[in-house]
């Protein structure tokens, strides 16, 4: 699973300001945690082309704030329905196939099921090159009954001094 999630996240090291690419051993704890439930999407020969990792547990998040999202969500957080999606990915060589849409819509079923408040992060690169929030809006106001909002937004400055 390693080498597919660099060859999909490989490129946002340049491209992104927070650090969106996890260190090897960040990666081998998420995979072994039992608080992340793993998605995986493999080709007609079994082998993996598409992972999503969904944690069921905030405090599994480092970079994110269990407080501020049970304020928001005091309900669903009562019941533990306020989840988060670390990455949702397909190896670059299936992006013009439906292997990343058939993985959100398995991962968008999942969710419906258990009615959750359902969190993620999008980074400015695939954002306004991919429009993958608006496109992600999109499909799942076509599908689902939801509400997409944007809960927070993190800005990086860079100054430079001559």
């Amino acid at each position: 699973m390693w080498e597919l999630y660099l060859d999909a996240f490989e490129p946002l090291r340049t491209r992104a300001a927070a650090r969106h690419v996890l260190r090897r051993e960040e990666f081998d704890q998420e995979m072994a945690d039992r608080r992340v439930t793993k998605l995986v999407a493999r080709d007609r020969d079994g082998e993996p082309v598409g992972l999503t990792t969904l944690a069921t547990d905030l405090t599994a998040v480092p970079w994110v704030s269990p407080e501020f999202f049970t304020a928001r969500y005091p309900e669903h957080a009562a019941r533990g329905a306020v989840w988060y999606i670390g990455f949702t990915l397909s190896h670059p060589s299936r992006r013009s196939t439906r292997t990343f849409m058939d993985m959100i819509d398995a991962l968008v079923a999942h969710l419906t099921e258990n009615q959750v408040v359902c969190a993620y992060d999008v980074s400015r690169f695939n954002d306004e090159s991919r429009h993958f929030a608006d496109n992600l809006r999109r499909h799942l106001e076509r599908t689902e009954d939801v509400t997409v909002e944007t809960v927070d937004q993190q800005t990086y400055y860079a100054t430079t001094f001559h």
